[in-house]
């Protein structure tokens, strides 16, 4: 496995170009492109027994560090942070990494990026896979037909709305050697070896490093109030409707998620025209990645398999 950096030019004068760091895998006759989006709080490093599994399935395998994590650059501004520049940059590693299409697997807030790319890039995507992450069309629909679900939903990500703050969040996670970062990964998980002591520590040195706590929290803040979660807001009102995706898409839940629940991942069909698939894995939490990693790699080498008979 080798490391690389992809350095994308700025799009209006006054950017800097922006450096994105990635670890891939590359097999002599590769079968296709899988890139790897991960979330918050974590880096590329929670794909790594991914890489090595699909690698030697015969893909080239990327999972970059997305803007603002570990060792890729983190711009000062919160606005650098939204959606739009966060698929950008996926499509500029596509064409970098010098493929048409990839298949595009993500988690958390990877997974965000994955539904918008399917949306609004479908020529660029081969397949969607999303871990633990609400396609914003079918949370908009849930949580309007069911207000309890909408005041349940709002009480469990308390989080993302504390993370508006200035300067406290930020506080707050680097104390105690962040010791929130490991009752997150702790308390949320349903097997307590799904994180060894080295797994946390690597996770804490990534958010150590000069910017990388602001930066990832920029995420909530640069799209929760702004075009991206308004718009979930405008869809649970009746007054947006989202486009259907057109690519073969796949949806792995952890039931026992503790920020997400379950049934807002109802009723997903109508926002699909191609082939779309959800598999529930009931004992798992939002981290079904460490908890089930057999499974995960089955129900996607089944899915990837599917598409190609």
């Amino acid at each position: 496995m080798q490391q690389s950096f992809l350095t994308i030019s700025p799009k209006t004068v006054g950017e800097k170009a922006l450096r994105i760091h990635y670890m891939e895998e590359k097999p002599k006759n590769s079968k296709g492109l899988i890139i790897f989006l991960h979330g918050f709080p974590q880096f590329w490093y929670v794909w790594k027994p991914y890489l090595d599994h699909f690698s030697k399935k015969g893909f080239h395998v990327v999972a970059p560090d997305m803007r603002g994590f570990n060792d890729s650059d983190k711009p000062n501004t919160k606005s650098s942070y939204e959606m739009k520049y966060l698929i950008n940059d996926v499509l500029e590693l596509i064409r970098h990494c010098g493929y048409e299409k990839t298949i595009v697997v993500g988690h958390d807030w990877g997974g965000s990026v994955v539904w918008e790319l399917a949306e609004h890039h479908p020529k660029k995507i081969e397949a969607a896979i999303v871990v633990n992450s609400p396609h914003r069309g079918a949370y908009a629909a849930n949580i309007r037909k069911n207000p309890l679900l909408n005041l349940r939903q709002t009480l469990r990500s308390w989080y993302i709305y504390f993370f508006q703050l200035p300067i406290l969040p930020e506080l707050i996670m680097r104390c105690c050697n962040f010791a929130w970062l490991e009752h997150n990964f702790r308390s949320w998980a349903k097997n307590e070896k799904a994180f060894s002591n080295d797994d946390i520590e690597r996770y804490k040195i990534a958010l150590k490093k000069p910017g990388a706590l602001t930066s990832t929290i920029n995420y909530y803040r640069a799209n929760t109030f702004g075009e991206f979660g308004m718009d979930v807001v405008r869809a649970s009102m009746g007054k947006k409707q989202f486009g259907k995706i057109s690519v073969p898409s796949l949806l792995l839940w952890g039931d026992q998620d503790p920020p997400l629940d379950r049934r807002l991942t109802d009723n997903m069909d109508g926002f699909f025209t191609a082939t779309f698939k959800t598999v529930h894995i009931s004992d798992g939490s939002h981290w079904i990645l460490q908890e089930h990693f057999d499974r995960v790699c089955e129900e996607i080498e089944r899915f990837i398999d599917d598409l190609n008979n």
